[in-house]
């Protein structure tokens, strides 16, 4: 099943998020709180919105709610965040890919725990990304991907969870080859993607793919 996930991060152009997510065909959409307040604005009906609801409009819960949309409504004081159990909730529908939008921009420790799911799911057998406007986030761990944009794309490659072994990068402006990144340094930013794919290999560690686009 695959699943899209709309946060309360932010979403510069409803527009053009509104036409990626119709073009992924989701089976099913969830909303974290204020999440939903996006969904207002690219006229999406979500099939959930959860979370403590004190980020989303009064009026946008009614109008969910005579619409038919599903709430789970969780006290505020809890250990898990709002997003965490938006993963939870597709989880148990059986996802086997989960989409994030909204999960970049506002507060730098929002944005961090987000990417840091990405590696939870992940842990879950879920593959995931951050899909936005600008840029996509990918993480890949002792494997390798073809990722797919377009020719002038900026693609930044670093590594997470501490050091990386093997890393090659091939169809890049600047291509490494079994290289050992360090944690420390940040040699795979602001790369060039020579075609509309390049392709982004790890023998051991754990990398994140951010292309700006």
């Amino acid at each position: 099943m695959k699943i899209g996930i709309i946060l309360n991060g932010e979403i510069d152009d409803y527009k053009n998020i509104k036409k990626i997510m119709l073009d992924e065909k989701y089976n099913c959409i969830i909303c974290s709180d204020g999440g939903a307040n996006h969904a207002y604005e690219m006229d999406i009906n979500p099939d959930y919105i959860l979370g403590d609801l004190d980020s989303i409009d009064p009026d946008r819960i009614d109008y969910y709610k005579e619409a038919g949309v599903s709430f789970k409504k969780f006290p505020a004081k809890k250990d898990e965040t709002d997003t965490e159990l938006c993963i939870y909730l597709a989880k148990t529908l059986g996802a086997d890919q989960v989409d994030f939008y909204g999960a970049l921009g506002g507060r730098i420790d929002h944005t961090l725990a987000n990417v840091k799911l990405l590696y939870y799911t992940k842990e879950e057998e879920i593959y995931s990304r951050i899909l936005s406007t600008k840029e996509d986030v990918y993480l890949i761990e002792d494997s390798e991907m073809v990722l797919h944009g377009n020719k002038g794309d900026t693609i930044s490659v670093v590594a997470a969870k501490g050091d990386a072994e093997g890393v090659t990068l091939l169809d890049l402006e600047y291509p490494l080859d079994r290289y050992y990144m360090k944690y420390s340094k940040p040699i795979g930013i602001s790369n060039v993607m020579l075609k509309d794919t390049c392709r982004i290999k790890v023998e051991k560690g754990c990398l994140l793919v951010i292309r700006n686009k």
